[in-house]
């Protein structure tokens, strides 16, 4: 899943904020899901106190800058064959460099 980050301010839903539901995933992470059909819409957490992730898939038009990392690499199924030279990062908190 890709997610783009936006400055927590600056961040607003401009219709259909009565249908997200909050799901605390962890104890310092939530993430917000639309009611009707169960689509993830985004994710905050205590880690990021000033944005929120915004699921790519659910932004309509092109954003303004490209991906920078693929994070949690070490956790993605053996058969994702990437074309890109990004960072693959992983471990505990899915930031760190991996070793190639």
């Amino acid at each position: 899943m890709t997610f783009c980050g936006v400055v927590a301010e600056r961040f607003v839903i401009e219709q259909g904020a009565e249908d997200l539901v909050r799901y605390d995933s962890s104890a310092s992470a939530w993430r917000r899901f639309c009611r009707k059909c169960g689509s993830t819409l985004t994710f905050e957490g205590a880690r990021w106190p000033d944005e929120v992730h915004v699921v790519l898939a659910n932004v309509e038009g092109a954003i303004d800058r490209a991906p920078q990392a693929h994070c949690y690499f070490d956790h993605a199924v053996d058969w994702v064959q990437l074309g890109d030279d990004l960072p693959r990062l992983g471990g505990p908190d899915g930031n760190q460099p991996l070793s190639s």
